[in-house]
């Protein structure tokens, strides 16, 4: 089983995104637990960023929203951002 650990960036771009949208918060929690089990799942549409942010990987809440993390070993990762596709690549 994955172990998630949060930088404070998360955690603030978590609050406000589901202050401004509450039934983002289910979403999210879905996501992240099909994630936990199994992150190749195609559900999560999980996947390797390039450029300024190689090394670090993505997956989907909804079609926008994404979760920005990064692997500090084989069991842990680092969920670094939350929120819109332009918000998260920069």
């Amino acid at each position: 089983m994955l172990k998630i650990k949060n930088t404070g960036r998360f955690d603030k771009e978590y609050r406000l995104l589901v202050q401004d949208n509450p039934e983002l918060a289910g979403l999210v929690t879905k996501q992240v637990e099909l994630f936990v089990k199994n992150p190749k799942d195609t559900r999560i549409r999980n996947h390797k960023l390039t450029k300024s942010m190689l090394g670090k990987w993505a997956f989907g809440v909804t079609g926008d929203i994404r979760i920005v993390y990064e692997w500090q070993g084989k069991n842990v990762v680092r969920f670094l951002a939350i929120g819109g596709h332009s918000e998260v690549y920069n």
